[in-house]
């Protein structure tokens, strides 16, 4: 190859390189953005819902009535069995006789000698009060002797406390389980209807008449 022909074929490779060049920069000269100091919107980390947020069922669910065992509450009761006792008549011991407890007013029982947070509490034991006491005494009552670890499950809470409302001369009612709101149990659903149909078919007479 000659030098003029090695010299066509390197102009064609400059010229197609500036061709590119100027293509892709062509844009940016006739076409201006700016970015703006604020931005439309943020992207933030992403907000995960915890437990603790959710809004607590009322009390007391149907799991935890369904839990109500005092078979399974006299297995569970062994790990109070060093302070306490269920027995009537029975004496007080490390914590107070726990006879008639379920329905009865915080520290009260005669003979025995209660911090003074819990005498100063205010507090009925019912059952969502005792619950919530077995769950973590130190934590319900701030000041309280009642050194226990506490019961974690629900469903041994609940059959402690099925044991201790049996431990009474005149134990009180069951707790019914509260429905949570927008939901209805066979038993309202079952009235509902009725009262659905019994109002279609007023309707219906008051037509025919």
């Amino acid at each position: 190859m000659d030098e003029l022909g090695f010299n066509k074929i390197a102009g064609a490779i400059l010229a197609t390189a500036l061709g590119v060049m100027v293509l892709r920069t062509a844009p940016h000269i006739f076409i201006h953005s700016e970015m703006p100091s604020t931005p439309a919107y943020r992207v933030g980390p992403l907000e995960v819902a915890s437990k603790d947020d959710a809004e607590p069922l009322p009390f007391p669910q149907l799991v935890w009535v369904d839990a109500m065992d005092s078979t399974r509450g006299l297995k569970v009761f062994k790990k109070c069995t060093s302070c306490h006792n269920a027995d009537i008549d029975g004496a007080h011991g490390t914590g107070p006789n726990l006879w008639n407890v379920v329905g009865s007013t915080a520290g009260v029982k005669d003979g025995f000698k209660y911090s003074n947070a819990l005498v100063t509490s205010g507090k009925t034991w019912t059952y969502e009060e005792l619950d919530g006491f077995l769950a973590k005494p130190t934590k319900y009552i701030s000041g309280t002797n009642m050194n226990f670890v506490g019961l974690k499950k629900e469903t041994d809470r609940a059959a402690v406390i099925e044991l201790l409302r049996q431990a009474s001369a005149s134990p009180l009612s069951k707790p019914a389980p509260k429905l949570v709101e927008n939901e209805s149990s066979p038993e309202t659903d079952a009235v509902s209807q009725g009262l659905s149909l019994e109002t279609k078919e007023k309707k219906h007479g008051d037509e025919a008449h």
